[in-house]
């Protein structure tokens, strides 16, 4: 049994919405986009939307995600399966003609593995612009901003050509103040996650999140903001066995989510590249907005990827499952995932000597092998005296 939730919405209202968007194409803000615009994917939270989403209106840019993905015979063949499944899966999805709708697609040099992806996507699937913004693996010395910055200014100047627009100034301040208010709502929404009772479990706040990537800004933002307050109206979730953290690799299915929830545990908050990590931190709205934009992303909550930065990615995740107040941990990781299978075993043992249980989880990332997650997660419950 999953923890009591409160009774469901009314039809139409802006919570059912957001938590029910559908994936790619069929997603009608998307559709209604490609009548006039275009729409170019991004996978990496070191891409920065607003440079996108400020082209006059022309770009709405769409986290690229594998959901949905049931096999990966064709990704397979170019990524082997010593690879992790997240890349094969979403290259699985572009070589089917999943994303066959994108206009563009954004890389960035998260992993090796999704390195490989740009280059088959590029040769194989052959979207109208491809780009790559090229990532130090260290935040240390101003030269290694303005490699990041350089390959932003190179991006912002190939769609310029590419779509004949001169970039203004003008439109960026306006995309950052759009990203702000998207990021301070976004922070309304794990601060009613953190009550003692939250009205919205999990598995609805990780859809929510997912529906922000997937529309435009302006449209999500006013809808958040009424789901927002159709949740503080709702009577809060009190009977659960335990206030969990989710934190690791790629996730955008509430698969696992809603697994540790059927336990009765409830997910409070995560340290997830996607999740309560990428909304921390404003865009200055003062000054050059590219500056600002690129100074925002590149020493934003850094990612696991990032080297020297560990005893800050240690003390983040400390302080945000201090804030929810969770009674443990469950770090889940895609085998094969570079960055975070070293990164999960080093964490995992300095939150215990915090006194902050933890559980490492192997998941695919297509869901699977439901009945071994559990027994681990209801074990970890018991461990914990849940």
């Amino acid at each position: 049994m999953g923890p009591a939730r409160p009774a469901g919405e009314k039809v139409g209202s802006a919570l059912e919405e957001l938590t029910s968007l559908p994936l790619r194409l069929e997603n009608p803000y998307i559709r209604d986009w490609k009548r006039t615009g275009k729409v170019f994917g991004f996978m990496c939270s070191y891409v920065p939307e607003e440079l996108l989403y400020a082209e006059k209106g022309l770009i709405l840019p769409v986290r690229v995600g594998a959901a949905g993905c049931t096999s990966t015979d064709e990704g397979d063949i170019y990524l082997h399966r010593f690879n992790c499944s997240y890349a094969r899966c979403l290259l699985q999805l572009g070589l089917t003609g999943a994303y066959d709708f994108l206009d563009g697609f954004v890389f960035m040099n998260g992993c090796e593995q999704l390195r490989r992806v740009y280059e088959i996507w590029r040769d194989k699937v052959k979207p109208s612009f491809v780009g790559m913004i090229s990532v130090p693996h260290t935040t240390a010395g101003e030269a290694r901003f303005q490699w990041y910055l350089d390959d932003l200014v190179k991006l912002r100047e190939e769609i310029a050509t590419r779509y004949g627009l001169s970039p203004s100034g003008a439109d960026l301040r306006a995309a950052i103040r759009h990203y702000n208010r998207f990021r301070r709502l976004m922070g309304d929404l794990y601060n009613l996650r953190a009550q003692k009772a939250p009205p919205v479990s999990g598995a609805e706040a990780m859809k929510i999140a997912n529906a922000a990537y997937a529309m435009p800004k302006e449209a999500f933002n006013d809808k958040l903001e009424r789901a927002v307050g159709e949740l503080r109206q709702r009577p809060g979730i009190s009977s659960y066995r335990a206030r969990i953290m989710v934190c690791g690799s790629y996730m955008d299915d509430t698969f696992l989510i809603e697994l540790i929830e059927s336990t009765g545990a409830l997910v409070v908050t995560d340290n997830l590249c996607f999740g309560r990590r990428h909304i921390e931190g404003l865009v200055e709205e003062d000054g050059d907005p590219l500056i600002a934009v690129a100074r925002r992303y590149f020493f934003h909550n850094p990612c696991p990827r990032m080297l020297g930065t560990y005893q800050e990615r240690l003390e983040t995740t400390k302080r945000l499952a201090r804030e929810a107040a969770v009674d443990g941990v469950i770090f889940q990781r895609i085998p094969f995932c570079d960055t975070h299978g070293a990164e999960s075993p080093m964490l995992a043992p300095d939150l215990e000597k915090a006194g902050i249980p933890t559980l490492i989880l192997d998941r695919e990332y297509i869901p699977s092998d439901q009945g071994r997650l559990k027994t681990r997660i209801q074990a970890f419950l018991e461990k914990m005296g849940k």
